[in-house]
């Protein structure tokens, strides 16, 4: 099955939903399509909610989510980029001292929560409990899966930048997850509920508890309301992904089973397809599980990563963001076809061109991602059928890159997962997963420890200003 894209209609609340600063206490506006203007008294029914949905959805397109500013801050935090711009945002990600002022952090917070906070609002509020009560029981559904989607992916965006990596020593200390929010605000009063920040267990327990909602209410296939929404598939691969990082390796094979072997997902021939795919015309890739389509320049979905890393630029703007020499040195350019795909040397400096383009969609989950889960996930069990069937899943990555399998299952279990391992630094560079793989393998991220609160943001001002109770880290 091709993977179908439809334009996702800009759709905007003002001013913040669960913010305090904010103050309007009739303040919910969406504009579809820029025409209509939709207050919180106007929403009356369940199409009304759906709308308040689609708006949720494009939300996850903002600078601190999927855009990809936080994406590139993962990548600099860490070891794969490093950048030439000596501004506030970048210095402090550079030098491990971000600060609750960091634009970055700040935007990775607030955004997040207000989509959370729009996709609450339409499944769960003071707004939507007396349309659902008498709504289509199927529309109700739907709606109450497509926000624990968004919460699922939001809360583990956040955790993954503001909480404590997982693990049997950090997982239980409190304070040191995110604030779970699971009820929209629409109104002042509502908006001035405190809430502490939970414990990392508690932060993957309503993660896993949303994905297995959604992984059980979302459609197989999305033919109305709008194809950006997220399906069965883009839920059961996410969960796959959160038991990967837990550490729950058995469960991450479970859940992502079912996806590997449907025969919907598949390699492109090309590793750059994904990335090139021509959005105006409607192309097509098997390798995107789900993503947000862009229609055009104008609606461009991953401009953060394009803004940083973008090459070819129509006014010749050579990007302040490129590979770090720790990356470049982990290829083998004479070897890894992918080398020369993913790189261009310009004045003497290496720069990424996965980003060239002018309009990108942001893939919020692929398939190569998932395959390298898989895979190590499989791996870690030692049974000699896993090593084998996580050898063939690996095989793939290696063949499109190399041209011919590498890894065989004589490398034994340690072998097997190094390798894989490496794929997912290779195959993933520039995607923003580079400093959450450096916390989960408990290795250190450019000279500070794994768990440091160095290598978190920190809870930003509107929080704090609103929430003075919040633990910090």
């Amino acid at each position: 099955m091709k993977f179908k894209y439809s334009f996702i209609k800009t759709i905007i609340i003002g001013c913040g939903l669960f913010l305090v600063s904010c103050n309007k206490t009739d303040f919910l506006e969406i504009r579809p399509g820029g025409t209509t203007v939709l207050t919180v008294d106007a929403i009356k029914t369940s199409d009304d909610l759906k709308k308040l949905m689609i708006s949720a959805y494009a939300q996850i397109n903002s600078a601190g989510f999927m855009n990809g500013n936080p994406l590139v801050s993962a990548d600099v935090m860490a070891d794969d980029a490093v950048t030439t711009s000596s501004i506030f945002d970048w210095s402090q990600i550079v030098g491990h001292s971000m600060d609750l002022f960091n634009p970055r952090g700040r935007d990775t917070w607030n955004n997040t929560y207000l989509a959370i906070n729009r996709a609450n609002v339409a499944s769960s509020s003071t707004i939507a409990d007396p349309i659902l009560a008498t709504a289509d029981p199927a529309v109700v559904s739907q709606l109450k899966a497509d926000a624990a989607y968004i919460r699922g992916l939001g809360f583990f965006h956040l955790v993954r930048f503001f909480g404590l990596p997982y693990s049997d020593a950090t997982k239980n200390i409190a304070g040191r997850g995110i604030v779970i929010r699971l009820r929209g605000t629409t109104t002042i009063t509502e908006s001035f509920d405190k809430l502490q920040r939970s414990t990392v267990e508690e932060v993957y327990t309503q993660i896993i508890t949303d994905l297995k909602f959604a992984s059980a209410n979302l459609p197989a296939t999305r033919t109305t309301w709008n194809n950006g929404f997220a399906t069965r598939d883009a839920a059961k691969a996410l969960l796959a992904k959160v038991y990967f990082f837990k550490g729950d390796m058995p469960n991450a094979v479970t859940e992502a089973k079912p996806v590997m072997q449907s025969g919907t997902y598949d390699l492109d021939a090309d590793v750059i397809t994904k990335y090139s795919r021509a959005t105006t015309t409607g192309g097509t890739t098997k390798e995107v599980i789900f993503a947000i389509p862009s229609v055009s320049a104008t609606n461009n979905l991953w401009g953060g990563l394009t803004g940083a890393y973008r090459t070819n630029n129509t006014n010749g703007a050579i990007p302040q963001f490129s590979p770090s020499a720790s990356l470049l040195a982990a290829y083998t350019p004479a070897k890894d076809l992918r080398y020369n795909k993913f790189f261009v040397t310009k004045n003497g400096v290496v720069y990424t061109k996965k980003f060239d383009y002018a309009a990108m969609d942001a893939i919020v989950t692929g398939f190569d991602e998932l395959l390298l889960i898989y895979a190590e996930a499989l791996a870690s069990s030692g049974a000699p059928a896993d090593l084998a069937e996580a050898v063939l899943w690996l095989n793939k990555i290696e063949k499109r890159a190399y041209g011919a399998p590498v890894t065989t299952v004589a490398a034994g279990q340690a072998g097997i997962i190094d390798a894989v391992r490496k794929e997912r630094r290779l195959e993933l560079s520039f995607r923003g997963e580079r400093l959450h793989e450096l916390k989960r393998l408990k290795l250190d991220v450019r000279g500070d420890a794994w768990d440091s609160r160095k290598v978190m943001f920190q809870i930003p001002d509107d929080e704090q200003s609103g929430n003075p109770g919040i633990i910090l880290n």
